[in-house]
């Protein structure tokens, strides 16, 4: 996938209709990308996760304004936020890489 076409998937996820903020979702794409390569220990992120990589993107674009925070309680209502979230978590893990360490 063409990063045009993962920025009309983001376009269409969230709602937006213009091209007014895709530099900020490419910058999400990348934190994204960033976040998966290191939980995954690969150099390069296999193209069955791209999906994924969007649905990261778009929880990183609702995160904004949280950097720093884990959760927060308003009025009542606890928010809790995870980086990488159990149903992206088990999209990645059939991809990850073993790390080997000696003794």
């Amino acid at each position: 996938m063409t990063l045009n076409e993962m920025l009309l998937r983001l376009h269409r996820r969230l709602g937006i209709s213009t091209g007014a903020q895709d530099e900020l979702l490419t910058d999400l794409l990348a934190d994204a990308n960033a976040l998966m390569l290191a939980y995954l220990n690969r150099a390069e992120l296999p193209a069955a996760l791209e999906n994924a990589q969007c649905q990261l993107a778009v929880l990183l674009y609702n995160c904004l304004g949280m950097e720093g925070e884990r959760a927060r309680s308003e009025g009542g209502v606890t928010l809790t936020v995870d980086t990488l979230p159990e149903d992206v978590l088990s999209q990645l893990r059939p991809y990850r890489l073993c790390k080997a360490v000696s003794l």
